[in-house]
């Protein structure tokens, strides 16, 4: 495991979520998380969907509950405010203050900087007071989505303008950037900048490519469930049937496939395959091993 943890360094503080610190020796995943009692389907999922934007583990996701999910991206949360955006501080007000005379470019970025923290900041309160509690309530089997408090699912658009904005900072003090300054500042801010961006970007393939599709689904679900049809329509397409193999196996028209299709899509919330496999997995419909 120490390999590719020095391949990748940016899964050090995806370890530290899971209370995994450095010295892995020569142990395996398997043994990692055995010593710390993790479990490892869950562990593999975030590592591997962290660091690859086309992974989505179809066989893996029937271990898997929401409130881990939830758990892990908590902790993502506390390791931007706690650590990530002091670090940012700690070297970027420096990096303002310490130019002769005032760079007009510096205090800019300063200011940009403030509103990217802003933005960030209140999405993370609206996870933490909003979107994970509702989540939470959707896994119990008592309640209701009418009695919810809040129902928008955030859809990865919304973190458009945080993602742009850190890129912003990084691309003009790359490439804008004049007057005096300290260099060696300069790169502490670049790289713990980049650091940051790139546990974003990673994180919200996690956000929205598992948790979202799923509680988008949940939360139709509970005021629209999928008729007896419907579900064996899905379970063909989380096998990876075309329509025309659905309709031929299960004796009805093409035109009526489609037409469940739609209805299915309606219902969940849930447009692509993927999101239907994980739906259709953590609400018992198939199991991992059906999946083809």
């Amino acid at each position: 495991m120490s390999e590719v943890v020095e391949e990748h360094p940016s899964l050090i503080p995806v370890l530290n979520r899971f209370g995994i610190r450095l010295g892995l020796g020569e142990k395996t995943a398997l043994e990692v998380c055995m010593k710390h009692d993790i479990n490892i389907d869950f562990f593999m999922l975030m590592i591997n969907t962290f660091l690859n934007e086309n992974y989505f583990p179809e066989k893996k996701l029937h271990g898997v509950h929401l409130t881990q999910i939830i758990d892990y991206l908590s902790k993502t949360n506390q390791y931007y405010v706690q650590s990530q955006l002091p670090n940012i501080e700690r070297h970027l007000r420096p990096f303002i203050s310490q130019s002769a005379p005032p760079n007009e470019a510096l205090i800019h970025i300063g200011k940009l900087f403030d509103a990217f923290k802003h933005q960030l900041l209140a999405r993370i309160e609206t996870d933490e007071n909003k979107w994970f509690p509702h989540i939470i309530e959707l896994t119990k089997k008592q309640t209701k989505t009418k009695t919810l408090s809040y129902h928008p699912i955030p859809t990865a658009d919304l973190d458009e303008p945080i993602e742009a904005l850190i890129t912003d900072i990084k691309h003009i003090i790359i490439k804008h950037l004049t007057g005096h300054y300290d260099e060696n500042l300069c790169y502490a801010v670049i790289f713990a900048i980049h650091t940051l961006y790139t546990d974003i970007k990673q994180n919200n393939r996690i956000r929205y490519r598992i948790l979202a599709p799923i509680a988008s689904g949940m939360e139709k679900n509970g005021a629209h469930t999928l008729s007896s049809r419907e579900i064996e329509v899905l379970k063909q397409i989380v096998k990876g049937a075309t329509n025309k193999e659905i309709a031929d196996r299960l004796f009805i028209s093409l035109n009526t496939v489609l037409t469940h299709r739609k209805n299915i899509t309606a219902k969940l919330g849930i447009k692509t395959t993927p999101g239907l496999t994980f739906y259709a997995i953590t609400n018992a419909i198939i199991s991992g091993d059906e999946i083809y």
